[in-house]
């Protein structure tokens, strides 16, 4: 992925602004909404998940009983298109939406950035939870924000460190210890226990 470093820093910021990744859900899909003009067959195809996934997603959004009125909109922005980049236009198209989160035009181009790399969605809540344990929160307020289970929650933590799953890939940049997740106990080596009070 380009701009890496960039990118999961903006991530930092989203998370110090108090937003968590069910907040950058609907920026998400309104992506790749606009990018196929709603066609779910073809997101579905592009993000290689069945077509009811992304429907339901839609259902649940409320996208789907809106979709011809947004499609038209982004097609109107999308005329201009040799005025202004996409992401401009997708930030209004964002802001029409009346999406609750308000993102600046460098957030928007730094998520657009990384869906477009192909970065799953569930991969946020791994990064969320990195985050949260480098920045010294609380399992409790870990669990509170992000409404896991601590079982949950250490899953997550310790899939990042297994280049082997889809976690461990995508978030390899930011270089995850096993002494960031687990402790080292006396007589028996390492033990599963995340550092958070």
């Amino acid at each position: 992925m380009r701009n890496t470093k960039i990118t999961f820093g903006t991530l930092d910021r989203l998370w110090k602004r108090d937003l968590v990744p069910k907040d950058l859900e609907r920026h998400y899909f309104l992506y790749w909404f606009a990018l196929h003009s709603g066609d779910v067959d073809h997101i579905a195809e592009t993000l290689q998940v069945h077509r009811n996934t992304i429907q339901f997603q839609f259902d649940r959004l409320g996208l789907s009983e809106r979709s011809e009125a947004l499609r038209k909109f982004w097609l109107i922005l999308a005329q201009g298109r040799q005025k202004n980049p996409f992401e401009a236009d997708f930030l209004k198209f964002l802001h029409m939406d009346e999406s609750q989160v308000l993102f600046t035009l460098d957030e928007n181009g730094a998520l657009i950035e990384l869906w477009r790399s192909g970065f799953p969605f569930r991969a946020l809540s791994a990064h969320y939870i990195l985050w949260a344990l480098r920045n010294g929160r609380s399992k409790l307020w870990v669990q509170k924000r992000v409404g896991f289970s601590s079982h949950h929650c250490m899953r997550l933590l310790v899939s990042i460190l297994d280049p082997r799953t889809e976690n461990g890939r995508w978030l390899a940049p930011l270089k995850p210890m096993p002494d960031e997740i687990y402790v080292r106990g006396p007589k028996r080596g390492y033990r599963m226990k995340v550092k958070m009070s």
